[in-house]
């Protein structure tokens, strides 16, 4: 009701409440002069607030006095105690003006502090009827859908939910209305204007009548498009990536290995659903199994760069591999990555096995070499002794030990 219509109204009831009482005076009220008065100067308060409830108090007082106090039609007081009266239904009546203001205000206030937030939060706020009407809906999640506050609320939550969540969504709610939870969040799809999709937050909760019944869901809504898009990313290189890749949680739990896990060591999720079944299964030496858990505990306490450890691991199989393993923390997860190294490992043990024989190989010709020099200085020497020219020249070895 507009302010100054509830002032006149205000300081009209003590005239509509004296016409009452004089009608009722002589056979219903008299004596008792404030009868209707005391209620005039609580509801004028009410109504009018400090301005209407004090003057509703003094016109209720004035014509108290000179109506209905003896002698009736005077502002004569020959009884101290109609002065005595009067002074307490002036005050009684400021009284309940002072309450009511502050009352007033402190609802104001605190009407004023729920529209800012409601209006202004960062999150989509919807208040929503129990058949799944929106009866109010916030700015931010007019912005989520793409509707205007008047197009929301001319639809129901079934309208915009994607039909793949709107069962879930209705689970939830019938378990809220039967008292058996008392909120849930759950992610979902909600239809924008346009027809594209948006994912959403949603948390929702019961508010109820006095009575206890149920009254209407608040429900809060945060955009996670960008986040689930993330994920989406983040699953398709997971799966996709050529390296062997397993996230843990922080009891070892494994909660995802991907397609190149799985053909590196041969084994699904079901089987090694966790670090201990991992250490067990691929690491069965006693030294390897021991420094991987002490190195997987030691991520925990505090970030650490990722460092790569060569380990030769057992697969499903029984095949041996070398794989080069690294093990990053993110966040609450430890990523486990691995790189099968065995054909570069076995190409390199070649390559020592080839540069060993052209080894002994080069050794075994220098020998000989040395051997045919040592032969053709002897034949030299007997052709000098019989006077004969040196058949052999062997100046290119004269640096050479004889």
């Amino acid at each position: 009701m507009i302010p100054r219509l509830r002032l006149v109204l205000a300081l009209l009831l003590p005239i509509a409440a004296g016409s009452l009482q004089w009608l009722l005076w002589e056979n219903w009220i008299k004596p008792y002069v404030w009868f209707l008065f005391f209620p005039v100067a609580f509801f004028s308060a009410w109504l009018g607030g400090l301005a209407g409830g004090i003057g509703s108090t003094l016109i209720s007082a004035l014509m108290v006095w000179y109506v209905f106090i003896p002698p009736p039609f005077s502002f004569t007081l020959p009884n101290p105690t109609a002065v005595f009266s009067i002074i307490v239904f002036i005050g009684m009546g400021c009284l309940f003006s002072w309450f009511h203001e502050k009352l007033r205000r402190a609802l104001s206030s605190s009407e004023g502090r729920f529209e800012a937030t409601f209006e202004q939060a960062a999150v989509g706020i919807a208040l929503v009827a129990l058949d799944g009407r929106f009866l109010r809906v916030n700015h931010r999640l007019s912005t989520i859908v793409g509707y205007a506050p008047e197009e929301l609320m001319a639809r129901t939550f079934h309208d915009i939910t994607h039909p793949d969540d709107l069962d879930a969504d209705l689970a939830y709610v019938r378990r809220v209305l039967a008292g058996e939870i008392d909120t849930f969040t759950m992610e979902k799809r909600y239809f924008r204007k346009d027809g594209s999709i948006v994912w959403v937050n949603l948390t929702v909760s019961l508010a109820r009548k006095a009575s206890g019944a149920p009254d209407y869901f608040i429900a809060v809504i945060e955009n996670i498009s960008d986040r689930k898009l993330a994920e989406r990313r983040f699953r398709q290189l997971f799966e996709q990536a050529p390296v062997a890749l397993a996230t843990s949680d922080r009891d070892g739990n494994l909660l995802l290995i991907n397609d190149a896990f799985i053909d590196l060591f041969g084994y699904h999720i079901e089987e090694i659903p966790t670090i201990a079944d991992w250490r067990t299964r691929v690491l069965p030496d006693a030294g390897q199994h021991t420094a991987a858990e002490q190195d997987w505990s030691s991520k925990w306490p505090a970030e650490q760069p990722a460092e790569l450890v060569e380990q030769s691991v057992l697969c499903r199989d029984g095949s041996r591999k070398t794989v080069l393993l690294s093990r990053l923390r993110l966040a609450d997860e430890m990523m486990l990555a691995a790189t099968d190294i065995s054909q570069r490992k076995a190409a390199e043990t070649r390559l020592r096995e080839r540069n060993a024989e052209l080894e002994r190989f080069d050794r075994a010709s220098i020998d000989r070499e040395l051997q045919m020099i040592v032969l053709k200085r002897q034949v030299n020497e007997m052709a000098r002794e019989l006077g004969r020219e040196p058949p052999y020249d062997l100046s290119f070895a004269d640096t050479l030990p004889p």
